[in-house]
């Protein structure tokens, strides 16, 4: 949801010009972060992979004018290793 004002001036411009509806315009501009979302929950992060396993899987995406988003293997061993402390912490 895009909440502010320059963007909604924005998207009402884009909406004129292209002869779209504001919520056609706001769907097409939101769409690349949904489509990274839903695809990141869809990764099967088992707890065990081993580099070879994570580098398998599709963890790169590249967003025009913003650059790659990429997650790393080193970031998903730390990420493990933190939920396990947590884990830990909250058991006792």
């Amino acid at each position: 949801m895009i909440k502010s004002n320059k963007d909604k001036i924005k998207i009402a411009e884009l909406a004129k010009e292209y002869n779209l509806s504001e919520a056609e315009i706001e769907a097409i501009i939101l769409s690349p972060f949904a489509f990274i979302r839903d695809k990141t929950k869809n990764l099967d992060l088992a707890k065990d992979l081993n580099q070879r396993e994570f580098e398998a899987l599709k963890t790169n995406f590249n967003i025009p004018c913003i650059g790659k988003l990429h997650a790393s293997y080193f970031l998903y061993k730390r990420i493990n290793k933190l939920n396990e402390k947590n884990k830990k912490g909250t058991s006792k």
